[in-house]
């Protein structure tokens, strides 16, 4: 492949009517061509050009002589011209897509190739148009390949902004489950020890997200006493166990307070009711007389 000629483009027509010497210098240039004098034949083009108005043809020969001697980007130009005066030039179509082909402007040349193959056929331009096709199925291949991997980083990219979301969604709810438990009538003095470690419990912190469970809270905190001055109102704990909601938590809250300071157990469960009945030895009480010593 070749980018570059650095060789000068031969010079167009400009002006003049010379037909006449237009034509010898054609005829000259064809016997040239055929004797393998490229250099000669690309001369007497050049000569022919600046005699007269030029043909699509005569800039199509000249292109040709050019491509022969490697001058791909002089080639391609005088093949613009060409098309300028005969857009349905094939020699011009097929010259000027061998010569961008040279250029590596393989896309271009296929369709320059194509185009020149629909107006007349030439064998010659086969193995180009093969070569090209291949070059565009890799390019189509490639280009597949990066559309996929360009999509393949946008999920991944979605994926991670989804999950960056749900994460600062969640600490932002963790958050302000701290910040309400934590400003649920303050740290009163009847606080069990380890209080301020519940407000880091992920348990804790989950049942806080029921408003029932919340509200609760709030009450046992402002009370009197704090949890602890729940204890001495078997009333309200009672009411507070019963409920399907509040109790399974309360009894596991106090399950790790190790039952709120070590208080007797709760009203309704074991170890929790009044002392029973049974009766004492009491033996300060003197015993009855047996009836028969009874006179």
């Amino acid at each position: 492949m070749d980018t570059t000629d650095g060789d000068d483009f031969p010079p167009v027509y400009e002006s003049g009517e010379d037909y006449d010497k237009a034509g010898d210098a054609k005829q000259q240039a064809a016997d040239l061509k055929a004797s393998g004098d490229w250099e000669g034949a690309l001369a007497k083009y050049t000569e022919a050009v600046l005699a007269a108005p030029p043909s699509a043809l005569l800039y199509a020969n000249r292109a040709y002589a050019l491509l022969q001697l490697g001058r791909h980007s002089a080639a391609e130009r005088d093949c613009d011209l060409a098309l300028k005066e005969n857009p349905d030039s094939a020699k011009a179509l097929r010259m000027r897509g061998k010569a961008r082909k040279e250029l590596g402007k393989y896309e271009l040349a296929l369709k320059d190739l194509a185009a020149s193959q629909q107006i007349d056929f030439d064998e010659g331009t086969v193995e180009d148009l093969k070569f090209l096709t291949e070059k565009h199925l890799e390019t189509e291949k490639a280009d597949a390949e990066k559309r996929k991997q360009g999509k393949e980083r946008l999920r991944k990219r979605a994926e991670e902004i989804k999950k960056a979301k749900e994460e600062a969604k969640r600490e932002a709810k963790q958050a302000k489950s701290r910040g309400q438990a934590a400003g649920m009538g303050g740290m009163p003095g009847g606080m069990p020890p380890g209080m301020a470690d519940m407000m880091n419990d992920p348990e804790f912190l989950a049942g806080m997200q029921n408003p029932k469970i919340q509200a609760a809270f709030q009450e046992l905190m402002s009370g009197p006493g704090g949890p602890m001055g729940l204890m001495q109102n078997p009333a309200k704990l009672q009411e507070l166990m019963a409920d399907p909601e509040v109790g399974p938590f309360l009894q596991k809250l106090m399950g790790k307070f190790g039952g709120m300071g070590g208080a007797g157990g709760m009203p309704g469960s074991p170890g929790g009711g009044p002392p029973s009945g049974g009766n004492d030895d009491g033996d300060d009480i003197p015993d009855m007389p047996d009836i028969s010593e009874v006179d």
